[in-house]
């Protein structure tokens, strides 16, 4: 027994000494860096953002008609604000309210670089008006910053680009290579209309770009507060997007005579059992490297966890569970977002619905979900219709690409500090559409830990403004 011990006891301590080696290796300093001196805001960039907003260019339902002379006005808008960019980019107009400017650059042998945003923006709900600090479509300027809906999300990052271009070309500058700017406007209902028509007018014109850069990853100081560092997440993929619709038919009648089970205990079962467990773990290469990158900067603990993930790969996985941004990287998530049955108080309906959304992670697809949605439900009186379908997992921007490295170190030289990270996209951009006809995508704003987006008090600061617009600046004109 002595020897069964000291045997333990050894296998032990080099395990130990295995697991704080691998730590101590890990462990390093993040390089420290220091950021250019970029140009200041200009008055009439926040004066033309605020006059943005004011028009309320809001997407609200797919399958209703769109307010056309708002649309028309904002079309207006640009028309008068950017006189430059109109005389002398070619504009083309995609279903309607969708454009793309050509803006010819000297070199016809390098690929062209896409600029993608969208003008359209989500509704304010009435009952949450009270609860602003500004009205929601004043474009009011205060506390150095411009409030509204849609100052960030996204029409923040679309002026932002005509500011960038217009200023060049007052400055006479024309681009070595071609430059699209493209502008959906139905990023908010999917960019069915916007986005996926210019995408397919780009593969008609055999248009193929070395880069499209479009929203998505932004700058954070709040998810990893251990690191005291910002962290510019580099959105190079993104997950896909499914609904489904789960319908139970079932008799119904009085309300006085229910039957041991009705549509909606049936359905409420199905939807509780799809809650119960998640799809399996994926650590996507995004995640994996993003990892490597900041974890020597983190808590001793977290760097031994990282460090020997054969081992505490498992507690890894748990802390991501923790949170709902983070379990959302790592796992395809099913949720209900929308449930139908009854049309009075005293009839039990024959019909219930609930509508089920899904974003997939890479490595499955909408058909590995139908496949987990059905097994777990189990129980053939529910039947499964797919709904919405924005599209399987993407390809990934190579980290070694041209344009990745250009990025990074951009973000190097606009903010002290900052490590740039590659970042799994959790959420659905207009860019998924251009895998097509990009050789790279990066979905990415300069703006740090943005709030009320989609929310309450939307705000863009001057500070996350005028990087915005320097970031554009500098991937147009840099070589």
């Amino acid at each position: 027994m002595k020897k069964i011990f000291f045997i333990l006891g050894l296998l032990l301590l080099i395990l130990i000494v295995v697991v704080l080696v691998r730590t101590f290796i890990f462990t390093k300093d993040i390089p420290h860096t220091k950021a250019e001196t970029s140009a200041s805001l200009q008055s009439s960039a926040v004066a033309h953002l605020s006059s943005a907003i004011k028009i309320k260019t809001i997407s609200t339902e797919i399958n209703k008609p769109i307010d056309t002379a708002t649309f028309l006005a904002f079309r207006a808008f640009l028309d008068s604000t950017y006189p430059l960019i109109h005389q002398q980019l070619k504009r083309t107009v995609i279903d309607s309210f969708s454009y793309v400017y050509h803006w010819k650059g000297s070199n016809a042998s390098l690929k062209p670089y896409l600029f993608l945003a969208h003008s359209d923006v989500v509704p304010v709900e009435s009952s949450s008006l009270k609860l602003w600090h500004a009205e929601p479509f004043a474009g009011t300027i205060k506390d150095s910053a411009i409030w509204g809906r849609g100052s960030f999300d996204d029409k923040g990052s679309m002026i932002a680009i005509m500011e960038t271009v217009e200023n060049l070309l007052q400055q006479k500058y024309q681009p070595e290579r071609d430059i699209y700017l493209c502008f959906g406007h139905d990023e908010e209902l999917g960019g069915e209309r916007g986005a996926q028509s210019i995408s397919k007018w780009l593969k008609e014109k055999n248009i193929h770009a070395a880069l499209a850069m479009d929203e998505g990853g932004i700058i954070t100081k709040e998810n990893f507060p251990d690191l005291h560092r910002p962290i510019a997440l580099l959105g190079v993929s993104e997950k896909g997007y499914a609904s489904f619709e789960l319908t139970v038919e079932q008799e119904g009648g009085h309300s006085s005579m229910p039957e041991k089970e009705t549509a909606i205990d049936i359905l409420s079962k199905a939807v509780v059992k799809i809650r119960e467990e998640q799809m399996p773990v994926i650590i996507a290469e995004p995640t994996n490297v993003m990892l490597e990158r900041i974890g020597p900067g983190l808590g001793f603990t977290t760097r031994m966890a990282l460090a020997n993930r054969w081992l505490f790969n498992g507690l890894l996985v748990s802390q991501f569970e923790k949170s709902k941004g983070t379990n959302a990287s790592i796992h395809t998530t099913i949720v209900p977002t929308i449930l139908s049955a009854g049309i009075k108080d005293n009839i039990i309906p024959t019909v219930a619905k609930a509508t089920v959304n899904s974003r997939i992670m890479p490595g499955e697809t909408s058909a590995d979900v139908i496949k987990f949605i059905k097994e777990k439900i189990n129980d053939d009186r529910v039947k499964i219709t797919r709904l919405e379908f924005g599209g399987d997992p993407g390809k990934m921007t190579s980290l070694e690409s041209a344009e990745f490295k250009k990025a990074e170190t951009i973000m190097y030289n606009l903010l002290d500090d900052v490590v740039p990270v590659p970042f799994l996209m959790i959420g659905a951009t207009d860019s998924r559409y251009y895998d097509h006809v990009a050789d790279a995508t990066i979905k990415f704003l300069p703006v740090i830990d943005p709030k009320g987006f989609h929310g309450i008090d939307e705000r863009l600061s001057f500070a996350d403004y005028n990087r915005l617009i320097n970031f554009y600046t500098k991937m147009i004109t840099v070589k």
